[in-house]
């Protein structure tokens, strides 16, 4: 369950489905501008998960193809279900969420900040 830093509200499914490294999602409790944390860990889950969807249900398609059996259409329809759930799961186990800064000092390198 993805929570929110400031208030500990749990948020919607449906919000943290479409929050990627780039974007940010607004707590319906408190209002504040959520973005993802440890961005490199949202990576890999979404690289990996394309990576072997892309390339199982690539040799899944060819398969089905070549042989006209449509037992392997139906395993493409698992792989993606699976494809769309698995990925869901870690991210709500491992992608931790912060407040977004808006102040363009945060934004700066750390090296051009003054104090």
């Amino acid at each position: 369950m993805v929570i929110c830093p400031k208030c500990g509200n749990k948020l919607q499914y449906r919000k943290i489905f479409f929050l990627t490294n780039l974007n940010a999602i607004t707590c319906q409790v408190c209002s504040s501008k959520l973005r993802i944390k440890n961005k490199e860990v949202s990576s890999l889950i979404g690289g990996v998960g394309g990576g072997l969807g892309g390339g199982l249900g690539g040799l899944l398609l060819i398969s089905w193809f070549l042989t006209g059996n449509l037992l392997f259409l139906g395993l493409m329809v698992t792989l993606f279900a699976l494809l769309l759930g698995i990925p869901f799961v870690l991210f709500d186990k491992y992608v931790k969420l912060e407040l977004q800064s808006d102040s363009k000092k945060d934004k700066l390198p750390i090296s051009q900040q003054l104090p």
